[in-house]
């Protein structure tokens, strides 16, 4: 859970590409799921960059944030920007419990700036069986593979790398949703580890539907709207899942054209949100051949700036941040 002393995710590049990526999603998404009779969910730190977003975009007026910080309550109370967020004192595990999500539809953000541990995935449980279809969730963590070196100095006792990589998983993740059948081999490499990682998300997900749904006329299903994978100094994922159930409701997420974003995923192939390394003069010169530019001034271009990096940047440039030097403006 973020705490006081984290980086402001509003200027961490990568983070705040997708989060203005996910703001555009879940507008579009509102279009069938009208969200200003929506409660959000969500870690607000001392900044609640994600709460301004969804009040100001979605027009939702019930947030609540959970702060495991209590004993710097005085400045989260403080820095709250807004009177109609109400503030949960104490860890996600214990508060999610506590609040009454069947009573109408939320966006719950789980944006964990740590590893996917395994109270973590106790946390998607939780949601999984309370959140009322239509309702949307998002969780986000450290993905980053553990390294061979590090592995060593954690389980000196095991003799194989492919032992100690096991046992990594099942301290870090737990044992209930990881399969008896997993991989082990190729899980040094970041997209594979990342992939894991969704999978058990999906799995714990998926078993507690399952026993929501016992009886259920109606069964509750899940559809996953997002899968990035980006870096912002560290590995992090974020995926993202929406909960239906009625035809109509299936209709209406097909009707919102969610799938004509370039990083809409469904599937376990991530986004990867990659921020090309570019001077402000660069990127100026690149916005003036967005969308689909002069052929001859793209070419230009690539004498002075690698095509890949325009490529990545003709990706991300509706969501890019400008951060300029008031004393060079």
């Amino acid at each position: 859970m973020n705490s006081s002393k984290k980086i402001n995710y509003s200027t961490r590049v990568a983070k705040n590409i997708e989060r203005k990526m996910l703001r555009d999603l879940l507008i579009r998404f509102s279009a069938g799921f009208p969200t200003n009779d929506y409660t959000y969910v969500g870690f607000g730190s001392k900044y609640f960059t994600d709460f301004l977003m969804v009040h100001k975009y979605l027009h939702i007026d019930k947030l609540i944030s959970i702060e495991g910080d209590i004993g710097n309550k005085p400045k989260y109370d403080f820095n709250k920007p807004l009177n109609c967020i109400d503030m949960k004192y104490g860890m996600s595990t214990n508060i999610l419990p506590e609040i009454e999500l069947d009573k109408n539809r939320s966006i719950v953000w789980l944006d964990y700036d740590g590893l996917l541990e395994e109270y973590c995935l106790g946390d998607i449980v939780t949601l999984s069986g309370e959140l009322e279809s239509g309702s949307v969730l998002f969780v986000s963590y450290n993905s980053r593979p553990p390294k061979p070196a590090e592995l060593e100095i954690e389980f000196p006792e095991i003799g194989t790398q492919i032992g100690r990589l096991n046992a990594y998983i099942k301290k870090v993740h737990g044992e209930s949703y990881i399969p008896h059948d997993l991989e082990l081999r190729g899980l040094s490499k970041w997209e594979n580890y990342s992939s894991l990682l969704r999978m058990l998300i999906v799995n714990c997900i998926e078993k507690r539907l399952e026993v929501k749904n016992r009886g259920l006329a109606e069964k509750v299903k899940l559809k996953q709207l997002v899968n990035f994978n980006y870096q912002d100094g560290c590995e992090m994922s974020t995926v993202g899942f929406t909960f239906y159930t009625t035809l109509e409701e299936a209709e209406k997420l097909e009707q919102s054209n969610l799938k004509s974003f370039d990083f809409y995923r469904d599937n376990e192939v991530p986004y990867i949100i990659e921020v090309p390394n570019l001077t402000l003069k660069e990127v100026k010169a690149l916005l003036e051949i967005m969308p689909k530019g002069r052929k001859g001034r793209k070419k230009e271009l690539e004498k002075i700036i690698p095509p890949s990096d325009i490529e990545q940047f003709s990706k991300i440039y509706k969501y890019l941040p400008i951060f300029t030097d008031s004393e060079l403006a």
